[in-house]
Order: C-alpha cells, then structure tokens, then sequence
C-alpha cells in the first residue's frame, strides 16, 4: 500500500474515532473489571504487523492459554494504516478489543478520550513492570494515568548498507555528523544506482531526533509545538541540501514511501540508507538481500545524537472490556514471560522486562545480536523520553509528510512550506 493510500485510511481512521467519544461518555464509567478467574472466559486481542509478526504473535498466545485453560483468546492483525481504521470502527460501534496495540500519536487520543483503562488501578495493578527500566514504563502514563504499558523497547536509528558507505570511505557505526553523512551520501549515489539516503524531510521522527539536538522538542508537555518556524525551515533546508545534491531520495521515489521496511526505498533498493527504528533491521535486511547494519543517527554540533530509550508500540486494555482481569493477565504475560521473549524475539524491539532481556542477549546472534549490542552500548548516551505526543499528533505528522511533498517537488517554497504547516498544526492543536 503507498504513502497515498495509507494516509487516506488515517484520515477515514480519525474520522470513525471523532465518533467514538460520546458512545464511550455514555457506557465507560458502567463497564466492569470482570474476573478471568471464574470460570471460561474469552478475550479479544489486536495488533499491527506483517504476517510473519502474527505468526510469532499467536505462537505467544497459544502459550498463554496453555498456562491459563480457563482463557481463551482470539487474535486478530492488520497493516498498520488499516489497524487504526478498524480500531477506530470498532470502538465507535462499542465493541473495542479486550487487549489491543496502542502507538505513542494515540496514545493521548485513544486514552483522553476514555477508551484504554487506568492500569495503575483495578485489574491493571495484578500488571508487573518490577522489572522494566523506570524511563520506559513511564511513557504510558498520560495526566497521571498509566493507559498503556511498552511490549518493547526501540530506538530511532540509521539503518545502512556497510559496503556501499565503507566504499565512499565513511563508516556510520563509528559516528558521522551531518555534514560528514552529506558528504558519504553524496558519493554512495554517485557511484551506483542507488541514493545515498530516502529523504528524511517527510519524517516527523527524524525531525524529533534533530530537535532533540539542539536542545528542543517536538512538543511540549502542554501539548503545543516545542519549536519555531525557523527550526523547521532549518530542518528542511537540510534535507534539501541532501535532495538537491543528489544525496538523498527525488521527490517520486519520497512521494512514495511506505512504512513497510518491504515497501520502503531501502527495501527496493533505491536508497543505501534510511531512517528507521532499529529493531526494523532483519526486516530491512530480508527485503533489501544485502547485509545491513544500524548505526545512531549523525550527531549535531554538540555530538548529541538525540536518542531516547522509545517503547516500539504498547499493550493497553480497553476500558470498555467486560473481561478486564483476563486481560491484564495475557497483557502482563507478554512482556514479563520469559519463554514469550524466546518466541518474538526482536521483531517488536528488546524485550521490556530487563532480566529476560540480559537472558535473551546472552544467547542472541546475527542481526539480534547487532540490536542487542548496539542498544546496550548506545544505553549510556540515551536521554530522557519525550512527552506524550498530544491529541492530534496523528494528522501533525501526515500534515508533516504532504507539506514536505510540496517543497520536495518543487510546487513550495520552503518558507511557504513552513508558514503552511505550523499555522495548520497550531490551529489543529489549539
């Protein structure tokens, strides 16, 4: 599915959740934590991913209901653009999964607005997070209330193709600045077909990142925007500089990215490097066939790199749910089991629990081990995570992506392209 696509089913996906705010103001407070103790119960649980995370996935429930006869769970996924619209669906129809995935953009949206239940109470408390880093259990706590806890932990990064950098005499993986990544990228796509890097001017991640190294933010714990509209003219007169040296991605192949590592431009092919989350490289490395490696992103002035311990996705349960003991239950067996974090591996991220990962290091090779490695020597360097992105922050970076689209082909000027975006997304999140 292209960039088109997907944000069309975003925007159909936020519209179905417009409705579901008075369907829940009318039913939440009534909804009750019933037990998963008493007798045959049944859970719904959701997620987004690739068939392949599915098939780990429900290897992980079956040991679950293994362990817990009396519960039975039914699965379902989808690609991610898909999984919002028909969450949204779900819900404003009253009947929200039990267990469900929730992204850090939602995260305020779907918690705000009474959906996700308050796990610091009720059925949630019997949910261990004794052995999760304090900074990563932190980032599903919103206004007080813990809606959602993290499956895994992931941070943002380079992922790159070694031989065609080390041909262009640059070495990532020791550290590049801006500057010296321009000038590596540069010579990557002058020597073969490929560009050196997919445009990061699209990437409200990369642009957090970048943020972040000048000392700023994304958004502020307020919920406004934590920058100026000379920051971002800053930031995309540098992903420019990339693009009009032939450095990075031309505005087609930009235009058409997909969030699928199979889909993206590295995964085709047409980029050497992209900005990703780390945890995406087997995928990355599957879908391209060459040997890739992560790497932290190009540091600013100060050599910061901006990176921040990140939880990959979270679990929460639907406030709504009439099963809401059983749910916990499954919701603390993913991520504190020790045998769940054998079956899904590093597909999500490392493991949350910090003994079953030190476990799952030891043992781990191939590209688990080069995530292992590289979180565990990036974990001294890693700052605090941001706030919670607030209401909205799902059309903020959509708003992002097609604003950049207009600059990239040439159909905007960048100081039009800035003043465009920040007076939309002020008034988006005002």
């Amino acid at each position: 599915m292209g960039r088109t696509t997907e944000r069309r089913t975003r925007r159909r996906g936020a519209a179905a959740l417009a409705v579901v705010v008075p369907l829940l103001l009318t039913g939440v407070a009534a909804c009750g934590s019933d037990s998963g103790g008493g007798g045959d119960v049944t859970i719904n649980f959701v997620w987004w991913g690739s068939e392949g995370r599915a098939n780990l996935t429900k290897k992980a429930v079956e040991l679950f209901q293994q362990k817990n006869p009396n519960i039975k769970v039914q699965t379902s996924f989808s690609a991610y653009a898909a999984y919002w619209e028909k969450l949204a669906t779900q819900t404003a129809g009253g009947k929200p999964p039990d267990v469900l995935n929730v992204d850090s953009r939602y995260l305020a949206e779907y918690g705000g607005r009474n959906v996700l239940a308050d796990l610091n109470s009720g059925a949630g408390k019997a949910i261990s997070l004794a052995d999760v880093n304090p900074e990563l259990a932190a980032t599903g706590v919103y206004q007080g209330k813990r809606y959602a806890v993290p499956w895994a932990q992931n941070t943002p990064a380079m992922i790159y193709d070694p031989a065609a950098f080390t041909a262009a005499g640059a070495d990532p993986a020791k550290g590049l600045t801006w500057d010296s990544y321009a000038e590596a990228a540069q010579k990557v796509s002058s020597a073969g077909s490929a560009r050196g890097v997919t445009d990061f001017g699209i990437l409200d991640t990369t642009l957090e990142i970048w943020l972040r190294q000048q000392g700023k933010q994304f958004y502020t714990p307020e919920g406004k925007l934590g920058f100026t509209a000379d920051d971002l003219r800053r930031y995309w007169q540098l992903a420019s500089r990339f693009r009009d040296t032939k450095a990075a991605s031309p505005a087609d192949v930009t235009a058409s990215y997909n969030t699928s590592p199979e889909q993206a431009p590295l995964g085709k092919k047409l980029t050497s490097s992209e900005f990703a989350y780390d945890n995406l490289l087997p995928a990355y490395a599957k879908a391209n066939g060459k040997p890739l490696n992560v790497a932290p992103y190009p540091s600013g002035a100060n050599g910061d790199t901006g990176q921040y311990r990140r939880p990959s996705m979270f679990l929460s349960v639907s406030a709504r749910s009439q099963q809401q003991e059983a749910a916990a239950k499954l919701v603390n067996f993913l991520i504190n089991d020790p045998e769940v974090g054998r079956i899904v591996g590093t597909d999500r991220g490392l493991a949350p629990n910090l003994k079953v990962r030190a476990q799952l290091a030891a043992d781990a090779k191939g590209n688990d081990k080069t995530l292992y490695d590289y979180e565990a020597a990036l974990e001294p360097k890693l700052g605090a995570a941001p706030p919670v992105p607030p209401k909205g922050a799902g059309a903020i970076q959509k708003l992002l992506q097609r604003t950049y689209e207009e600059v990239a082909f040439g159909r905007m000027s960048i100081d039009d392209a800035v003043n465009r975006f920040m007076t939309e997304a002020q008034k988006g999140l005002s």
